[in-house]
């Protein structure tokens, strides 16, 4: 049975054998015909027409790469030079509407058609793409094809004696593989796990070294002893005569001897008359002279006296108690800045950078910024007084981060401005606690860890309790665009609106729901406000939280640690923009941004009590032991108390306080903008601000900018109070927190000033030297302990904690209210000489015009000068600087000139044997004459311009009279400076008074008497009464004729019964005495 069976499978194979199945031919799939494709138009050109669009066949397209990417303004320039016979005719309106700077082109390579060559052309995006896709397809087939088409056979290996070798180059498993067990929360595994490459030397211990544990020793004999003896030199003693050759300072002793001279008889009784008479002025005089030194300076000697006693009980050694540094993080890096916590003691938040912003940097800049953005570290390292050799919490950033700032009234949020503009929010909730709490572990289990630890030191450990991540970073598109400068926070009783305006914040169910907002600055001359509680708006592209899909909510011990800021990652926008703009020049109407370092405010002043008091009131709490505040919330400022504005310093070395108003509705833009106005601009520094801070206590504002630093008061605001130079840079500056009259500056030599204006404003009362190279940071520990803590950043990147004992309570108090009384008088002082001095400059306003004239003239000839020396220069140098930006084509074909005219002229004088020097003597002359030609062009530019003034010149020589001042015209008796409202007023109360009076008058008429009779008797009486006044003139008038001729005969002839004649008081004049008898007699008659 079995062999029948095999004989039947036997013959059924060789049945399929001898009539094999016919293989089915694999169809093949047609290729879609371009010209189908809409927006894809088949064209012809000639080859001219190739030639100047740069597609000729052969050169640019051939049949295997037939497609090529044309400009587009070739193909337009064609269609403008050949209007009617352009071959893109037929396409002319597709092209003028393709939007791309390129057409696509392919070539149809047809060898049976004896005609022009045919090409297909791309008018639309759509076809673009399409035919781009097709060809990438195409070119991707043809790549597989030959990639399995190289096919190699699988040959014997013939052993050459490398067995050994390659054997050892295999990597094999020594051991079995271990088992760990590891746990974790749930989920297991995210949803999408994307895995990275990473690279050895990016990380720190990528590399180890491995040392041979046979180590041998050599042995080093001793060749030679020391001994000591004792020994004493013979004295020599030697002669020599020598001569000075060089002057000498050379001191000697000597005393006064002078013989005794007896007094001559003649002058004792003299001295003693004088002694007695002037005995007592004598004696005063010599008790004064006994007690008053009239030498020396009783008062600068009675102040340094006062000041140095004061300055002995306010200031006391600076004793170092540790420092903050961490070699394999921070190396090679500066402190940009630190800052204390507001609500926990011994805590302080440090951010590096590999340049400090406050450092003066006049070389280039040799670094690549680029590298170091995307490979370099950007530490912000967190700090407690407990460990000082390893940082508590190391915080990660995207960017560079240059300014710092805890938030004052919530303890575990941490605010910093990136140098790219951005702002970085990290919450360190619980993870302090974690990292110092410590973990009871058994003796097993300790050991069991160990163990689990020596075998895993291969495998990096990526969950690090001490290192966070950030919890947000603000949207890049409405960021700062460049470096954040300055940090500032809002009252949390109030709240900038999204219009700009300051509200108070909002109350639900009676309590007021405390407002999170922070306003910064930046070098771009914007200051943004941002709203922390504000849910943010996501927009497209932005971070969006990812949601589980097999839980509905996520339990809540994975939520304990969870950040409520979170939300806020890539959505965080400012609320309210102000632009900081300023005008480039007087008179000129452009503006430029101006470049903000530093920002200051007194927006929020709140105070601070223990959590959990359990000390002894008064008693100072020790340097490790940690104590827990929180905020007072109480409210002691009204909504008139705050005012908008904000005290900013600007690179130039501008001081000014920025003014915005808000708006009355919102725009709708996503971030509403306003261009801030300024309440005062002055520059008095001479170098960039690096810091400006406001004193609440003293109200009173810090700015330290260049070699100078001023307090100013909103009192007079366009000038500080005080100001004073030094002769170094200086750093940072900032008021003592507990003793606000005392200044603490930092210089770029690492001295350290501080200043006591009320005791002493011309030095500073404690100076001394703290480092051998320049600060960057400082900061004052804002809780007191048992000894005042100072901490100051120095270039290495170590932050040093000095202490200072505290200072005398009553003593402090004292000088704070002397502080006050002195800027008080200061102010006063500042205020009267102002008005004297705007009251002179009224009063000699001609003398200030012509000396501004004379020196704008000085100006414009110094100006004119520097033109001059500049066009003498030879402008036909080479630029060594290279090209300019956007112009490196041009730059390249102009030295590409330069250097085929000068290839040239080498031939020319090598063909001719021509002798350079022969040919520079020839030369000298004609270029002679081309200066001079050219100085009298600039001479004639130089009068053309100056013609306005020649000719007032000459008609002020010619016509001096059209010049004179003309007298100014008498003023309008009918106009006035009363205002609108003051007329209409006035004119509302003369009504009232119109009225008033007619109605008097009508109540009250007036009745009056008419009489004829009466009038006539009245006007004899008055022609009576005329007619004796002149009787009696006429006879008064012949009485003093009668007495001046009886006077005229008595006088001799010599004229001068004038004179006598009015000592007796005749009559006036004797000159004209004829016709007055003449008019006398008439009169008698």
């Amino acid at each position: 049975m079995d062999k029948n069976l095999l004989d039947k499978n036997q013959d059924d194979l060789e049945d399929k054998m001898a009539s094999p199945k016919r293989r089915r031919k694999k169809r093949k799939k047609r290729q879609k015909d371009l010209f189908s494709i809409p927006g894809v138009r088949k064209i012809v050109m000639s080859e001219l027409t190739q030639k100047i669009i740069e597609c000729v066949v052969g050169e640019h397209v051939t049949s295997e790469n037939p497609w090529k990417f044309v400009k587009k303004e070739l193909v337009q320039d064609n269609l403008e030079l050949h209007e009617e016979s352009s071959e893109f005719l037929p396409v002319r309106r597709e092209i003028s509407v393709f939007p791309r700077p390129e057409i696509l082109i392919g070539y149809i390579a047809d060898e049976t058609k004896d005609t022009a060559d045919e090409f297909y052309i791309c008018v639309t995006e759509e076809a673009t793409d399409i035919v781009h896709a097709i060809i990438e397809k195409i070119k991707q087939d043809q790549e597989e094809r030959l990639y399995y088409q190289l096919y190699k056979d699988i040959h014997g290996w013939n052993a050459m004696g490398t067995e050994e070798e390659v054997e050892e180059m295999i990597i094999k498993n020594t051991r079995p593989l271990i088992e760990v067990e590891v746990e974790t929360r749930y989920p297991i595994f995210p949803g999408k796990v994307q895995f990275r490459l990473v690279k050895a030397q990016d990380k720190r211990d990528g590399y180890m070294e491995l040392k041979s544990t046979e180590e041998s020793s050599a042995n080093i004999y001793m060749r030679r002893i020391d001994s000591s003896i004792q020994a004493a030199p013979t004295l020599i003693s030697r002669d020599a005569q020598t001569i000075c050759t060089y002057p000498r300072n050379s001191s000697t002793q000597y005393l006064y001897e002078i013989e005794k001279q007896e007094m001559p008889v003649e002058c004792e009784y003299q001295i003693m008359k004088y002694a007695n008479e002037n005995f007592e002025n004598l004696s005063d005089l010599l008790k004064v002279n006994g007690v008053i030194n009239f030498y020396a300076d009783d008062f600068d000697s009675l102040v340094r006296e006062y000041s140095t006693q004061r300055s002995k009980a306010l200031f006391k050694d600076y004793e170092e108690y540790m420092f903050f540094m961490d070699v394999d993080l921070c190396k090679g890096k500066m402190i940009s800045d630190i800052y204390w916590h507001p609500m926990w003691t011994g805590i302080v938040a440090i951010s590096y950078a590999d340049m400090a912003s406050n450092i003066y940097n006049t070389g280039q800049n040799i670094g690549d910024e680029v590298h170091e953005a995307v490979h370099g570290t950007n530490p912000v390292l967190i700090w407690s007084f407990k460990d000082c050799l390893k940082p508590k919490l190391i915080l990660e950033s995207p960017r560079e981060v240059r300014f710092l700032s805890f938030c004052r009234f919530d303890e575990n949020i941490l605010i910093g401005g990136c140098k790219n503009g951005q702002l970085v929010i990290w919450d360190i909730r619980n993870k302090l606690q974690k990292v110092e709490e410590k973990e009871v572990l058994t003796t097993a289990q300790q050991k069991y860890r160990n163990y689990m630890h020596s075998l895993m030191k291969w495998m990096k450990n990526i969950y690090d309790v001490s290192v966070i991540r950030p919890t947000a970073v603000s949207n890049l598109r409405y960021s700062h665009k460049l470096a954040v400068t300055g940090l500032t926070w809002m009252d949390p009783f109030f709240e900038i609106s999204k219009t700009g305006n300051i509200l108070e914040a909002e109350e639900k169910d009676g309590v007021v729901n405390h407002s999170m907002q922070i306003i910064s600055s930046s070098l771009d001359g914007s200051i943004c406000v941002w709203d922390l509680k504000k849910k943010p708006t996501i927009e497209a592209g932005s971070y969006k939280p990812k949601r589980l899909k097999r839980l509905k909510k996520i339990p809540s011990a994975l939520q304990f640690d969870e950040s409520p800021f979170r939300a806020l990652h890539l959505n965080l926008k400012p609320i309210y923009k102000i632009n900081v703009n300023k005008q480039e020049g007087k008179g000129s109407g452009k503006s430029k941004p101006a470049m903000i370092t530093r920002c200051s405010s007194s927006f929020c002043q709140l105070k601070y009590e223990e959590a959990n008091p359990k000390s002894e009131k008064g008693k100072k709490v020790n340097f490790r032991e940690r104590v827990i505040y929180k905020p007072i919330w109480k409210c002691n400022k009204t909504l008139n108390d705050i005012h908008q504005k904000i005290h900013i310093g600007t690179v130039e070395g501008n001081v000014a306080q920025v003014i915005w108003e808000g708006q009355d509705f919102d725009s709708g833009e996503t971030v509403n903008s306003e261009q801030a106005k300024f309440g005062f601009d002055t520059r008095f520094h001479d170098g960039p601000i690096n810091w400006i801070e406001t004193s609440s206590a003293l109200n009173l504002t810090l700015s330290v900018g260049g070699k100078i630093f001023a307090l100013w008061r909103t009192g007079i605001s366009d000038k500080p109070i005080l100001w004073r130079r030094s002769r170094q840079m200086y750093t940072k500056g900032q008021f003592n927190f507990f003793q606000p009259f005392i200044i603490i500056l930092l210089t770029n030599s690492g001295v350290l000033e501080k200043w006591v204006i009320s005791l002493n404003s011309k030095e500073p009362m404690f100076k001394e030297v703290m480092s051998n190279s320049f600060f960057t940071a400082s900061g004052v520990h804002p809780f007191q302990l048992k000894k005042n803590i100072v901490g100051l950043a120095d270039e290495q990147g170590a932050l040093r904690l000095f202490t200072i004992p505290p200072a005398n309570v009553a003593l402090s108090d004292e000088v704070t209210n002397h502080m006050k009384n002195f800027v008080a008088r200061e102010i006063k002082r500042k205020k009267l000489f102002y008005k004297w001095q705007d009251e002179f400059n009224t009063k000699h306003e001609n003398i200030l015009k012509m000396k501004q004239e004379t020196e704008k003239r000085e100006r414009d000839e110094e100006n004119e000068k520097n033109l001059e020396k500049q066009d003498d220069k030879d402008t036909d140098k080479d630029d060594k600087t290279g090209p300019q930006p956007g112009k490196y084509i041009e730059w390249v074909i102009k030295q590409r000139q330069l250097s085929e005219e000068a290839r040239i002229r080498a031939m020319v004088i090598n063909k001719k044997q021509l002798d350079t020097k022969d040919l520079e003597k020839r030369r000298k002359p004609l270029q002679k004459l081309d200066e001079e030609n050219e100085r009298k062009k600039r001479k004639q530019k130089q009068r053309l311009k100056e013609g306005e003034n020649i000719f007032h010149d000459t008609v002020a020589s010619l016509f001096p009279d059209v010049l004179k001042e003309k007298p100014i015209p008498p003023p309008d008796p009918y106009t006035t400076k009363y205002l609108t409202k003051e007329k209409q007023k006035c004119f509302e109360n003369f009504e009232d008074l119109a009225e008033d009076a007619d109605d008097f008058i009508s109540t009250n008429p007036y009745l009056y008497d008419f009489s004829y009779k009466n009038l006539l008797v009245g006007n004899k009486q008055k022609f009576q009464q005329d007619l004796n006044n002149i009787h009696k003139e006429r006879y008064d008038r012949e009485k003093q004729f009668r007495v001046g001729a009886s006077l005229l005969h008595t006088q001799d002839k010599s004229g001068g019964s004038k004179t006598f004649l009015k000592e007796k008081g005749g009559i006036e004049e004797l000159e004209n005495l004829e016709d007055d008898v003449e008019i006398a007699v008439e009169d008698y008659n």
